[in-house]
């Protein structure tokens, strides 16, 4: 299957922008599509090839290590997880609960470097709460960096990520995977980590990013922010996730009224500090989401 993702010049026309956001879209569609074809095509020899490890199971779900392909000097690879109907994985923040994904990947050989990609999750109803992750299926991509390129890659991850139906459980497994020197070469792996892997957030813009913060201290009660944010009209859920240092437990973001101008302003409480925590001076990340656009931006509250 032959795919031709175009992308429109640059306008500043709302016409434009969706003609752009719809093709980004159609490409992902289409990548989805040609592994499908691939996989149906050559079948069960191209698997058996490709640089996989054995699947690790417990009520709900599966998941095991993939690599595929390279991007510059890194490897490409991703923890893939496939759940059961009904069932839901989380993402790096779990919302209002659940159990955060852990990728510890410090007795792997020949590493230098390991970045985990977060695809862009969503928030998902459960039990009168809302979590943020998926459904169905993910990979959370991985970059590797080796450290002698001419020798092959030992992918050792201690993985501890949490499923969630009518109950929630964890699954807790040490999984490797060797991977050749230059990479593996497998096409519909590739395909796949980058299916994901271009659902991760890329940096803030003008255009598309957190315009204003208003932090206000309240007696006796956490502080509040008034997030004002410029997100592009597109096809899919505008939203905000914030994320704080270590041992922060922040509750979800709520959306209010679009204020003049056509900014989307969101509402926090810093509720969840560690006892004596400070907001002040403090670095949060934001994501932004655009259906399935996402940026990421961090900015240090004022003191």
């Amino acid at each position: 299957m032959a795919c031709l993702c175009l992308r429109m010049p640059d306008k500043s026309e709302k016409a434009m922008k969706h003609l752009n956001i719809f093709g980004n879209l159609l490409c992902r569609l289409c990548l989805w599509l040609s592994a499908a074809a691939l996989l149906a095509s050559i079948g069960p020899f191209s698997n058996a090839q490709a640089a996989t490890s054995p699947w690790q199971e417990t009520l709900g779900g599966k998941m095991r290590l993939i690599a595929g392909g390279s991007k510059g000097a890194h490897y490409k690879a991703g923890l893939e997880i496939v759940l059961d109907e009904g069932w839901k994985t989380y993402w790096k923040i779990p919302g209002d609960s659940g159990i955060p994904p852990t990728l510890d990947g410090t007795r792997s050989v020949n590493v230098a470097k390991m970045e985990i990609l977060w695809p862009v999750p969503s928030r998902i109803a459960v039990g009168g709460t809302y979590i943020l992750g998926y459904k169905d299926a993910i990979i959370f991509p991985l970059l590797i960096t080796p450290k002698d390129p001419t020798q092959s890659v030992t992918l050792d991850l201690n993985t501890q990520i949490g499923l969630c139906s009518d109950l929630c459980v964890p699954l807790s497994a040490d999984i490797s995977l060797q991977i050749p020197p230059g990479g593996d070469r497998d096409l519909v792996t590739e395909m796949l980590i980058d299916r994901d892997l271009a659902l991760a957030p890329t940096a803030a813009s003008e255009a598309f990013g957190i315009t204003n913060i208003k932090h206000q201290e309240r007696d006796g009660q956490p502080d509040k922010l008034t997030i004002a944010t410029k997100i592009p009209d597109g096809y899919g859920t505008k939203d905000l996730f914030v994320e704080g240092p270590e041992n922060w437990f922040l509750p979800l973001s709520k959306p209010l009224l679009n204020e003049d101008g056509g900014l989307q302003v969101f509402e926090l409480i810093l509720d969840g500090l560690p006892k004596g925590g400070q907001s002040k001076g403090i670095k949060l990340t934001f994501t932004l989401t655009n259906g399935e656009e996402a940026v990421e931006q961090s900015i240090i509250l004022e003191k």
